[in-house]
């Protein structure tokens, strides 16, 4: 394993004004680290105190200013430091006068990784991305390392600050919201899986949303490693322009240096030489496109020094993560599938992809600015019937609802029942929305375990 490159000294925060935006979980993570080092810490929120968790009252207990319900201008302009939550936009109003005043405007993961001393393995992408973290840190502490999955996979880089040491791998997933408030955040080894449009409810283009994601590599050096996909153009159009050393991985086409398929076979290479060769058999994941997550996993794991006879072992043992196309059960000769975590159209693209055909789709929920009629030649292929709901139903069917028989419904509970009725046999049933959940649900959790819960309160046709 090659050395690591060195970091900065972190700035002193003792005394320091710091403002932290958003007060959900990665914000009450930055301001009770902040408030350890003895910052002066404002928690700033426009959501109303009710909203707001327990955690943000006993912040206020601990020394922190509250200001919620509001964002005002002249604290903003009046701190050292602006540490902002993934979820609020760079753009609002206040943080941007920030920025025009000369105040440093960063993220969680920015301000975690100045006082962390461990290893930063970033993975970024459209889709994937939560699944590959998880089983890249599952194949390092099966081979007996120290790592955890951490950033958006729902545990704040922040957190893991007070356990830090210089042999723990981070490895983080990262989104494009987290990517944009970067600035000197360097992983050693950094992996894009691919690139489509999403978020076209935040981004002004697809452009715009691909440079966020990009960022990943933007600190890089020729002393680290970039993982890209090589049958992504997006994704490998970056390859000539980076400094660090790339390695694709490719279910197309042989590759010198990566992971590729051939045959029925994963096979990681490195300057031309098999390493490993692992059958498809072994893979514990449902879906084509989970074999370039398991590539990715395995050339993160090798790049960390794991033997992959080893990685192999520890890749059985993975049982993946709830809502990613996940087999709920089946019924009457018919297989559900549960794939709520497929919130864009790329994503219900791949989720399609797995299955040959007789699939009854249920599509719909918020609209985050898909085009749905990418999607018309899989579903012409293999689609036995639609099943529309949310509030997307409607834009959704004007796009792709006369290319196969359509059912409009509102809720969940409606959607199943339609989907079960129209499934064919020996056919497929899959959640695989291609929107946001936030119309009904909390979130893609909350809107997987309502279908899981209704697929399972189903009984035999009478």
């Amino acid at each position: 394993m090659s050395a690591m490159p060195q970091r900065p000294s972190p700035p002193k925060l003792a005394g320091s004004r710091v403002v932290v935006v958003g007060a959900r979980r990665s914000g009450v993570a930055m301001a009770r680290f902040l408030l350890s080092r003895q910052a002066r810490v404002v928690l700033s929120d426009v959501g109303p105190p009710e909203e707001l968790g327990p955690g943000v009252a006993a912040l206020a207990q601990e020394g922190a200013k509250l200001e919620l319900g509001r964002h005002e201008t002249a604290t903003f302009a009046g701190a050292d430091l602006v540490a902002v939550s993934p979820g609020v936009p760079l753009s609002v109003a206040p943080i941007a006068e920030a920025r025009r005043r000369g105040v440093r405007v960063v993220g969680e993961i920015e301000l975690a990784s100045w006082f962390l001393q461990g290893i930063l393995i970033g993975i970024t992408g459209t889709n994937g991305k939560s699944t590959t973290t998880a089983l890249t840190a599952h194949l390092l502490s099966s081979a007996g390392l120290k790592a955890t999955a951490c950033g958006n996979i729902g545990l704040p880089l922040t957190d893991l600050i007070p356990r830090d040491a210089p042999d723990h791998y981070y490895v983080v997933e990262l989104s494009s919201f987290q990517l944009e408030a970067i600035d000197t955040f360097r992983p050693w080894i950094a992996a894009l899986l691919n690139l489509a449009p999403d978020h076209q409810d935040r981004y002004e283009s697809p452009i715009s949303y691909y440079h966020a994601k990009t960022r990943i590599f933007r600190n890089q050096g020729a002393a680290d490693h970039a993982i890209l996909n090589r049958d992504d153009p997006e994704a490998w159009g970056l390859a000539r322009t980076l400094k660090s050393r790339v390695h694709p991985f490719s279910r197309a086409r042989a590759v010198e240096d990566g992971a590729c398929l051939m045959d029925d076979r994963i096979v990681v290479r490195s300057g031309g030489r098999e390493i490993r060769a692992i059958p498809l058999a072994k893979v514990p994941l449902f879906g084509a496109h989970n074999i370039e997550n398991v590539m990715t996993a395995l050339l993160i794991a090798d790049l960390c020094g794991v033997p992959l006879p080893r990685a192999e072992r520890g890749l059985a043992s993975f049982r993946g993560l709830p809502h990613r196309l996940e087999k709920v059960r089946e019924l009457d000769g018919v297989a559900f599938f549960n794939d709520s975590k497929a919130t864009n159209v790329a994503a219900t693209t791949k989720s399609l992809e797995s299955f040959p055909g007789k699939v009854v789709l249920i599509l719909g929920g918020k609209d985050k600015g898909g085009d749905f009629t990418q999607l018309l030649p899989l579903v012409r292929e293999r689609v036995a019937h639609l099943v529309l709901m949310g509030k997307a139903r409607d834009a959704i069917a004007a796009q792709i609802g006369a290319a196969v028989p359509a059912t409009m419904v509102v809720t969940m509970a409606e959607a199943v029942e339609a989907a079960r009725s129209k499934a064919p046999p020996g056919g497929v049933v899959l959640l695989a929305p291609g929107c946001a959940s936030f119309d009904q649900y909390a979130g893609f959790e909350e809107r997987g375990e309502d279908f899981r819960r209704l697929v399972m309160a189903l009984g035999p046709v009478a």
